[in-house]
């Protein structure tokens, strides 16, 4: 395991890089052809370059987001054991009260779910069509 973590971290350095260095290094880029823009304007291959770091800034920003995501699912997994209760309870009481056990048709409480399925459908298609019935 050791032997693959050393190798792992060298891959990772190699393939995936640093991406809070590439971040600040493209963000310094793009900011120095901003100010070139707004002392002399930028000619076109300058607007194409702008154009790549731009784009290559939204992938490393995608990236770091990746990270930050993947960071917090693993302290959460960490954590949610000792807390099971208090990380569930929540979300059972919202599923509790979203839950749509019947609705009135026609006047009278219906829990048959082909037809309240049927209802719901044909709400959402008048309100989306702009046919009002609320």
């Amino acid at each position: 395991m050791k032997k693959l973590k050393a190798n792992l971290k060298v891959w990772n350095k190699e393939i995936f890089g640093d991406v809070n260095h590439i971040s600040k290094n493209l963000q310094k880029k793009i900011n120095e052809l901003d100010d070139r823009d707004d002392e002399r304007g930028l000619d076109d291959s300058e607007r194409e370059e702008r154009r790549s770091f731009l784009a290559d800034f939204n992938k490393v920003l995608f990236k770091q987001e990746a990270i930050m995501h993947q960071k917090a699912r693993q302290k959460w997994l960490k954590t949610v054991d000792l807390n099971a209760k208090f990380f569930h309870s929540p979300v059972n009481w919202r599923r509790a009260r979203n839950a749509l056990h019947g609705v009135f048709v026609n006047g009278s409480w219906c829990k048959d779910k082909d037809m309240v399925k049927d209802e719901v459908r044909e709400f959402f298609e008048d309100r989306f069509a702009g046919n009002d019935v609320c």
